[in-house]
């Protein structure tokens, strides 16, 4: 069901700036909210099939409805679907333009912050400057980020009891969070050094991938190289397996996720790309030298 939120009233252009809402579907808007780092927007918006072009600001979107969806995009020739359970999120970058479709109209709560407002939420430095690339996801499983959403919603619903303050810290909550979850914020520090184009290509594809199942031959192919020569090239390069520095990265992987309290271990060796849990609990204890849940005790 779809309802009128009373939020505060932006004027006319800055909603234009601030919205991802195709303008045919501009009416279907029924409230916003805004702080000083971000801006909240609730639309009942669809069946749909249209282009959106980038904006200077990131989008994230959580649904608030529970009837079955099936929803997607078109981004950089890739076609993605989703069913978008509850507890997860979808997250398109700024300058990020995309085709998008919905099967039936639904109830999305929608969240709007530049990079610059990300950087002082979470740190410069947490950010490694200029070192790290925030990518698109589509339906990704992330329940602590929903619910930070969805307070931010339950605070612009009640008009700000507490003062915009309670909206502005659970902002910051949500930038440590994503700027820890390697599914969405990547590290670029991985290419310096790096001169041969193939092992580039090699690496890109490995960090794009990390919680899917991948193997020599789809790395030797997005790298345009063989996968004997790939792998004699890239322990020369990197000084290990390909297996080694999959598993290094899938387990860097887990410890952001880690960071969720709200996903068991299980769940967080499974969005990490490791297909079993005793899997994900060796190459974890191997490599920083305690359980997963010992590691976890700790944070």
């Amino acid at each position: 069901m779809c309802y009128f939120l009373r939020m505060p009233i932006l004027s006319k252009p800055e909603m234009a700036e601030f919205s991802r809402v195709p303008p045919s579907f501009r009416h279907t808007i029924s409230g916003r909210g805004v702080w000083r780092l971000c801006t909240l927007e609730q639309s009942c918006i669809g069946p749909m099939h249209d282009p959106t072009p980038s904006a200077p600001f990131h989008h994230f979107a959580v649904r608030l409805d529970h009837a079955p969806l099936r929803m997607g995009w078109l981004l950089d020739g890739k076609r993605t679907d989703t069913n978008m359970p509850e507890d997860h999120i979808s997250f398109i970058p700024a300058g990020a333009s995309f085709t998008g479709w919905l099967n039936r109209p639904v109830d999305f709560v929608c969240l709007y912050f530049t990079p610059s407002a990300l950087t002082a939420a979470a740190g410069e430095e947490a950010m490694v400057a200029a070192k790290s690339e925030i990518r698109p996801v589509l339906g990704v499983q992330s329940p602590t980020l929903c619910r930070l959403v969805r307070a931010l919603h339950s605070d612009a619903v009640q008009g700000h009891p507490y003062g915009r303050v309670l909206g502005e810290s659970i902002f910051l909550s949500m930038a440590a969070l994503l700027v820890n979850d390697g599914r969405i914020v990547s590290r670029k520090l991985y290419r310096e050094g790096i001169g041969d184009r193939r092992i580039r290509r090699t690496l890109d594809y490995i960090h794009a991938h990390l919680d899917q199942e991948i193997d020599v031959c789809s790395i030797a192919a997005a790298a345009a190289t063989s996968p004997y020569h790939l792998s004699r090239t890239f322990r020369i390069s990197l000084g290990c397996s390909i297996w080694q520095y999959v598993s290094r990265n899938r387990v860097q992987l887990a410890t952001g996720l880690m960071k969720d309290s709200a996903l068991t271990l299980a769940q967080v060796a499974s969005m990490s790309g490791f297909e079993s849990y005793s899997t994900f609990a060796a190459t974890f204890k191997a490599d920083r030298g305690v359980s997963p849940a010992r590691f976890r005790s700790s944070l």
